[in-house]
């Protein structure tokens, strides 16, 4: 699992993770249910989850392109406000292309919250976990690389 996850080029869980939230935000209607209300505000808690998993995949993504360095705070801030901005932009492209339909100020507060807990969420629970699990597989990689120069 580890050489799987240190084999994905950088970028490019975040490109897909932008490409899902593009597709949720403007498809008409993606997961087919038109007229269900589960609960109130159902809708905001799904732009919660959609940008809370954008703003960590963005923070997970430079995460491991830093290791085995710190990552810096000041960085996976921005990377949430980042995710903040996109949903700012997103309810605006929606609010022109569906002549105002959908455009919520409420989604918009949602995916803030949703980014910020992100942020909350990999810096107090995954960081060290998720340093301390790449960071050995690194280090052996590059124990390993280094013996097979001296050999060579």
């Amino acid at each position: 699992m580890k050489t799987f996850l240190l084999s994905i080029p950088k970028g490019l869980p975040s490109l897909l993770m932008m490409a899902a939230v593009l597709f949720f935000t403007f498809a008409d209607n993606p997961l087919n249910v038109n007229a269900l209300k589960i609960f109130p505000y159902a809708e905001q808690v799904g732009h919660m989850i959609l940008y809370f998993a954008l703003a960590l995949v963005f923070i997970l993504d430079y995460a491991k392109a830093v290791l085995p360095h710190h990552s810096k705070i000041n960085i996976e801030i921005a990377l949430a406000a980042i995710a903040s901005v996109l949903a700012l932009l997103m309810e605006i492209g929606l609010m022109f292309v569906t002549n105002g339909f959908n455009y919520s100020i409420l989604n918009w507060f949602a995916a803030m919250i949703g980014a910020a807990l992100a942020f909350l969420f990999y810096r107090y629970w995954l960081m060290h976990p998720m340093r301390h699990y790449l960071y050995h597989s690194i280090q052996h990689h590059w124990r390993y690389q280094h013996r097979r120069k001296k050999k060579s």
